[in-house]
């Protein structure tokens, strides 16, 4: 019956997300063509850039993912009815991880409304973003300490599982809005997002899988059907984007869902071609601090090959995911 869960949880994810993608490309071409036929034949002003709606990606995501876990977990209880009272608060572990999921979404659509405002608008300002993920990251911790599930140490290679004492919230916090941030500036390259959180998912399955709590899999398992379907569109040339929704929902499961399980070093590993993203435009950005010159791309790649280094690197998280397991 678990592995029922597990199916049904993949395959509606899938289908519902590659249902919601396909009405809303045609809905995107038919606002594009309204918006060039509003403008006038013969302007001074240049054109605007094609409209384009970064956001439906993400929200067809999350719809998916939302329905495909309600059904596989209704099917895993149907399965094992015990799972409703288990010692392990494992639905209370579930929705948390769900729900700080979609917290993160959540933040990553108010960015993408504010873009979308204006042909000219670069989304929310940096505070109140920061400000918003931070809240979000709060919000799951507060759920986990009411529910006694809040993690009190850290997974270290090599010296087990230290206890970090009343620094446990700060460095959730810290660690959860940097994924998130990552995730944010990996977003410009939208089939790579898909592809990595993809692998991450596989990753989380498997551990929960293995660790004797499959319930709980339904979580990954149905996000992992969703960013399949999402990536038919958003692999490029992209017909429907990611945008700061998708990408900050992936990152908020690959963040939550490991704190769910008190296993949050699994974050590191699995989220590499985003830490790799955001290590990128740091050194950058210090680059052109230190030279004076503006800031440039170091390397110029097609989308093709961004996303195909980025799955490299997911492989390589998720090998170094298993080992840190058995390290630790």
């Amino acid at each position: 019956m678990e592995r029922f869960a597990l199916a049904a949880a993949v395959v509606l994810g899938f289908a519902l997300t590659a249902a919601l993608c396909s009405l809303f490309v045609p809905l995107r071409r038919v606002l594009e063509r309204r918006e060039q036929q509003q403008q006038p034949v013969q302007s001074e002003q240049p054109r605007p850039a094609p409209l384009r709606a970064p956001l439906w990606g993400g929200l067809c995501a999350a719809a998916g993912t939302v329905t495909a876990v309600g059904v596989g977990w209704l099917a895993a209880c149907v399965g094992q009815p015990e799972l409703l009272g288990s010692e392990g608060r494992l639905m209370t572990r579930l929705l948390t991880a769900l729900a700080g999921s979609l917290a993160f979404g959540a933040v990553g659509l108010a960015e993408d409304l504010a873009r979308m405002r204006s042909p000219a608008a670069l989304g929310l300002r940096r505070d109140v973003r920061l400000l918003l993920e931070a809240l979000a990251a709060a919000f799951v911790l507060l759920l986990l300490r009411a529910a006694g599930c809040l993690p009190r140490g850290l997974g270290v290679p090599g010296a087990g599982y230290v206890l970090l004492g009343s620094a446990v919230p700060f460095l959730w916090t810290v660690l959860m809005v940097a994924l998130a941030e990552c995730a944010r500036i990996a977003e410009r390259d939208e089939g790579a997002v898909c592809g990595a959180a993809f692998v991450a998912m596989l990753a989380l399955m498997m551990v929960e899988a293995g660790l004797g709590v499959s319930g709980l899999a339904v979580l990954p398992a149905a996000l992992a059907g969703a960013l399949v379907a999402l990536l038919l569109w958003a692999f490029p040339p992209a017909r429907l984007g990611v945008g700061c929704c998708g990408s900050l929902l992936a990152a908020g499961a690959i963040g939550c869902i490991p704190l769910s399980l008190d296993m949050t070093s699994l974050t590191v590993p699995l989220a590499l071609p985003f830490w790799a993203a955001g290590g990128l435009l740091a050194a950058q950005l210090l680059c052109a601090k230190r030279t004076g010159k503006p800031l440039r791309c170091w390397v110029k790649m097609s989308p093709e090959t961004v996303f195909l280094c980025s799955f490299a690197l997911s492989a390589v998280g998720y090998v170094l995911a298993l080992a840190l397991l058995r390290w630790c």
